[in-house]
């Protein structure tokens, strides 16, 4: 009897603890609150497709999935965003979830051929934001809130990064395993649950 007790409440706290997702970071104790302190995103300020400036702000209170690519890349870019499409369907008109792709090219990547690439992508305005700007802010952005290798130069990276409604990773995807993206558009509604559960997500 005593067995199958404990099994039961094992059972359920399982399920209770696949519920929620990882945050994923270094994260540290409040001296003073005790509270746990989690790596977020740092605040940036970039633009558009559309030429318009896009800020932490824009996003805030959205679940998001961030990547990072150049349009010339013949590649695995090509790929992960081809991928990022088919995530952005199972979320069409969902308006707490966005996607962001930065250039790591910006000197290349401006504001013209974003708009260009981003129709090759059927990405929905102010859905799927692909951002430019500052090569040192979107370099910093990969390297130290992503968290996504560099060789000093440039990105390499075929991770799709989600970012919760607190700017906090939950979690990390193969942008080129289709199985991999099957996971992350899980992880998305899950995630939307947990965000609603929190009063977050309505």
């Amino acid at each position: 009897m005593l067995l199958v007790v404990v099994l039961i409440v094992f059972t359920q706290c399982t399920k209770r603890a696949a519920r929620y997702l990882p945050v994923i970071g270094i994260s540290r104790v409040d001296s003073v609150s005790k509270d746990t302190i989690y790596h977020t995103i740092a605040k940036f300020k970039l633009i558009d497709q559309f030429g318009q400036v896009v800020t932490t702000d824009t996003f805030k209170n959205k679940i998001y999935v961030a990547n990072f690519f150049f349009v010339t890349c013949p590649g695995i870019c090509k790929q992960m965003n081809g991928e990022l499409e088919r995530v952005q369907q199972a979320f069409v008109g969902n308006s707490k979830v966005k996607f962001i792709s930065h250039t790591v090219t910006p000197e290349q990547d401006s504001v013209p051929v974003l708009l260009q690439y981003a129709k090759l992508h059927d990405a929905i305005p102010y859905q799927w934001y692909f951002l430019t700007g500052d090569r040192k802010q979107i370099m910093d952005l990969a390297i130290h809130s992503y968290l996504t290798e560099s060789d000093g130069y440039l990105v390499h990276s075929q991770n799709l990064t989600l970012v919760d409604m607190e700017g906090r990773i939950r979690g990390v995807y193969s942008g080129v395993i289709p199985a991999e993206v099957d996971k992350l558009i899980a992880a998305i509604k899950l995630l939307l649950k947990e965000e609603a559960e929190n009063g977050r997500g309505n």
